[in-house]
């Protein structure tokens, strides 16, 4: 394959996906704790010396991009003020820690927390949100939840004119060395895989607030029309230089003929 048409190719492929990756945060501009996608790109004639190859790998063909995969920025959203007292925001590097369905511990900035039909603290998707003990149970005839900066969660109640209150746990909040390095379940939900958990210190609890997606939905749509650019121009050169090799063919056959 020629080398023109080959680099145009894989631009439209790499700049394709990173089409989709630009659409994906901004259908998720306004998902609480959602963390913003980037896509990564490389050249093939680097990817190739990478890979051992001797001698000059660009005029051996080695040119045209290629995917390097992506990555999901960790810096901190917008908090948001809701009202609603189980919906929590961090500051910090402090993730929260939740029990999937399937039975896998995830880290989440999304605090947007709710109650199972058992009182337990949960996400929307029903999973587990842990404290420093296991799950967090909200106590029958609780009438009032508060939830401190440091994620100790207070119930009070009233019984025969007499407020009390009594802290029922603390949320589970861990950090890693390395949150770039986790790996994605979602864009919301992480999976520290190797990687040790530890607990937080440096973070802070608002209760009836809630982190925003960190993607700035101007900034995707710019970006989304750059990429779209660059497409156009890689299809526009690929079809020049299929047409040149038309060209040249109808001249060999001329000339044989």
């Amino acid at each position: 394959m020629p080398k023109g048409i080959y680099t145009a190719a894989s631009t439209m492929y790499v700049e394709a996906q990173a089409l989709d990756v630009a659409a994906r945060n901004l259908a998720h501009a306004t998902t609480p704790g959602y963390r913003k996608e980037v896509a990564l790109r490389g050249g093939f004639a680097e990817a190739l010396q990478q890979k051992g190859h001797r001698g000059d790998a660009a005029s051996d063909g080695g040119t045209g991009i290629l995917s390097q995969g992506s990555y999901f920025d960790q810096h901190q959203g917008v908090l948001e003020p809701t009202g609603a007292p189980l919906d929590v925001a961090i500051t910090g590097d402090a993730f929260l820690r939740v029990t999937d369905d399937k039975g896998r511990n995830l880290l989440t900035r999304a605090g947007h927390l709710t109650q199972d039909a058992n009182g337990r603290l949960t996400t929307p998707d029903g999973w587990t949100v842990q404290g420093q003990g296991g799950a967090i149970v909200i106590p029958r005839g609780a009438d009032g939840i508060t939830i401190d900066p440091k994620g100790r969660i207070i119930a009070s109640s009233s019984n025969g004119g007499v407020r009390t209150e009594t802290t029922i746990e603390q949320l589970r909040l861990v950090a890693v060395d390395k949150p770039a390095a986790l790996t994605p379940v979602n864009g919301q939900y992480f999976d520290p895989g190797e990687q040790p958990t530890r607990d937080a210190t440096a973070y802070e609890v608002h209760q009836g607030q809630l982190e925003k997606s960190n993607v700035d939905p101007i900034q995707e749509l710019v970006s989304m029309i750059s990429i779209q650019r660059r497409y156009d121009a890689a299809q526009k050169a690929m079809r020049e230089q299929t047409n040149a090799g038309q060209g040249f063919s109808d001249l060999l056959r001329g000339t044989t003929g």
